[in-house]
């Protein structure tokens, strides 16, 4: 588990950049056949080097939303039949790979590269809720551009250095905020016009139900699990560390891409449902005193689900969501390679408990 904290990182190239459409969390999902099995993502190793045609699995569901992202209109059925396979070579044609259908390492590494240059929305899933010092992408492009736009002279490099931040410190200073120089969500909508973010009104007896429409609405939004994520001042999607990682992408993406851990996932949606921080990690949430261990019979939807032999080996945490068919489920961030998703609470083994949040 990692130790959370401020972090340096280096510039971030890969990215979820099929997701040119995510910009607000009630945004619509794409469409997808509900039997399809829950995304894999390409580069992970629970799918294989080569995803072809006559395979069907996750990974191809994967497949088959990136490829409509693109501009595909596939059934997402997680069945790699010729259609597929034709999107697949329409694709390669368009980044000028070869031709063959065959999603191999080339193939995979293109639907995840995301060109610095593109300048994406501050106030998209895709950027970090807070900017990072040294981060390299499409948001720092978008970010450059707009302080341009209000009187900065900044070569538009997609590079979050001190020339960038002293900018940030200026703007910051003649729109009347504190000139930190961090671009947090305040600084974010003043760039656009917005109004100023407010904390979260808390919803008392209301706040389960929120909390499990907020996460409901996350499995559509393509946040991916990326270790570390979600544990800035402020509270969502952020860059992850490497610190301590042992995922299944090697090497260690989590520095490079925008996501949620699942403590980070749960942090965000109480915060969202007005409940404040309920603590960084899965080990500081379980022994919060807010939180009460309850009987599976009396958990309610939206209580907390930790697996893990004690409180002090706690390793993932979901939020339970109800039964369906007399299954419990929860919505979670499982683990690197895949989106926050909604799994059978009996998916994770050692389970811990239920925990109810008291006040």
């Amino acid at each position: 588990m990692p130790a959370y904290g401020v972090r340096r990182r280096a510039g971030r190239g890969l990215a979820v950049a099929v997701a040119a459409g995510l910009l607000a969390l009630s945004a619509a999902a794409p469409a997808a056949a509900a039997t399809a099995p829950a995304r894999t993502n390409l580069l992970s190793s629970d799918c294989p080097s080569t995803v072809k045609q006559g395979q069907a699995s996750g990974c191809v569901a994967e497949l088959q939303t990136l490829l409509n992202f693109g501009g595909a209109a596939l059934t997402v059925d997680s069945d790699f039949g010729p259609a597929t396979t034709a999107a697949v070579r329409t694709y390669q044609t368009s980044r000028g790979l070869t031709s063959d259908g065959l999603v191999g390492p080339a193939t995979k590494a293109a639907f995840y590269y995301e060109d610095p240059a593109v300048a994406v929305d501050l106030r998209s899933l895709r950027c970090p809720v807070d900017l990072e010092p040294n981060e390299n992408d499409g948001c720092i492009t978008e970010l450059q551009n707009k302080l341009n736009a209000h009187g900065a002279t900044l070569t538009v490099d997609h590079s979050l250095g001190s020339a960038t931040t002293n900018a940030v410190r200026t703007y910051q200073s003649s729109v009347g905020l504190p000139a930190t120089g961090q671009v947090s969500p305040a600084t974010k909508a003043k760039l656009y016009g917005d109004p100023l973010p407010q904390q979260p009104t808390d919803l008392g007896p209301g706040r389960y139900a929120a909390v499990v429409d907020f996460g409901e609405q996350a499995t559509g939004q393509n946040i991916q699990y990326v270790w570390g994520g979600g544990h800035e001042a402020d509270f969502g999607p952020s860059i992850g560390i490497c610190d301590g990682y042992n995922g299944s992408i090697q090497p260690c993406p989590a520095d490079k891409e925008v996501g949620l851990d699942c403590s980070g996932f749960t942090r965000w949606l109480y915060w969202r449902a007005g409940a404040g921080d309920i603590g960084q990690t899965t080990r500081d949430q379980v022994v919060n005193p807010r939180l009460t261990q309850v009987t599976a019979a009396n958990a309610i939807p939206g209580d907390l689900v930790y697996f893990g032999g004690s409180p002090s080996t706690v390793h993932h945490v979901g939020v339970y969501i109800g039964k369906v068919d007399g299954v419990a489920m929860m919505v979670n961030a499982s683990h690197t390679g895949t989106y926050v998703r909604q799994d059978t609470v009996t998916s994770h083994t050692d389970l811990l408990g239920y925990y109810h949040l008291t006040n």
